[in-house]
């Protein structure tokens, strides 16, 4: 009976001690890691200046239409107040 309690105490300190010097080992070598390729892709440049130049004309068309209005049309102005009638700021 004495045998076997030891038996089993030299298992368990030996399985401290494998456990032990993989810690070690793993604190000392640093975290394993699989480098992952790159997800994000190489801008191209002359797909991004055609995008540029799209909704610089986009914008240009728009101010165009708006100075047009201004300049033929019209426009009907109301001023309401943002205070209170009475109160002095």
């Amino acid at each position: 009976m004495n045998l076997t309690r030891t038996n089993k105490i030299s298992w368990g300190r030996t399985a401290v001690a494998i456990m032990g010097i993989v810690t070690l080992i793993k604190v000392w070598v640093g975290p394993i890691t699989i480098p992952q390729e790159a997800m994000a892709q190489i801008p191209d440049s002359g797909k991004q200046r055609i995008l540029l130049l799209e909704q610089a004309k986009r914008t240009n068309q728009l101010l165009t239409e708006i100075k047009k209005i201004l300049s033929q049309d019209t426009l009907k102005v109301q001023w309401e107040g943002a205070d209170k009638p009475g109160t002095d700021n």
